[in-house]
C-alpha cells in the first residue's frame, strides 16, 4: 500500500506542476496579446464608442469621455443641457484620419447629421467633416470639447 500511497503522490504533484505552468504560460500569452493592440486602435476604439453613445443619446456614458479636466468644470447636467437633440442628431461617424503626437491626437472624423428644420418640413441629412483633438491622461484617451479651456490645446 505505502509504494501506491507514493505513486498517487508523484501523479497529483506532476499534475499540479502542468496545471500551475499552464495556468503561468497563459498569463504571458495574454500579456503579450494586450501588448500587441497599438495606441492608433486603441485611440480608434476610443473615439468610436464614444460616437457610438452621442449617436444613441446615451449622453451620461459619453460624458465619461470627455477630457477629466473639462467635467471638473462643467458637471453631467450642464453637459447634457448643452446638447441641442431637438433639432439636430447623430446617425452616424467614421474616422477619416488620425494623428498622433505624444499624448494628444488629432482626429479628422465625418459625421452625419440629421436637421430638424420645422415640424412640417422634412428633416435635412447632412455629413460634415469635424476636426476632433484627443488628449491622454494617466494612460486613457478623452476627448476634448470644443472650448474646453484645457491649458495648451487650440481648439
Amino acid at each position: 500500500m505505502k509504494g501506491s500511497a507514493e505513486h498517487l503522490d508523484g501523479k497529483k504533484t506532476f499534475y499540479l506542476l502542468v496545471i500551475f505552468f499552464l495556468i503561468i504560460f497563459s498569463g504571458c500569452a495574454t500579456k503579450e496579446a494586450v501588448r500587441n493592440i497599438s495606441e492608433d486602435e486603441v485611440l480608434r476604439e476610443r473615439v468610436m464608442t464614444y460616437w457610438g453613445h452621442k449617436i444613441r443619446q446615451e449622453f451620461e456614458k459619453s460624458y465619461s469621455y470627455e477630457d477629466p479636466y473639462y467635467r471638473k468644470r462643467f458637471n453631467m447636467v450642464n453637459y447634457i443641457r448643452g446638447i441641442d437633440t431637438a433639432r439636430a442628431s447623430w446617425t452616424s461617424s467614421t474616422i477619416e484620419g488620425l494623428k498622433i503626437e505624444g499624448d494628444s491626437a488629432i482626429i479628422d472624423m465625418k459625421v452625419k447629421l440629421r436637421i430638424t428644420v420645422t415640424p412640417s418640413v422634412k428633416n435635412i441629412e447632412q455629413e460634415v467633416p469635424i476636426k476632433e483633438t484627443w488628449v491622454k491622461v494617466d494612460g486613457i484617451w478623452y476627448h476634448v470639447p470644443k472650448k474646453s479651456g484645457r491649458p495648451g490645446v487650440a481648439n
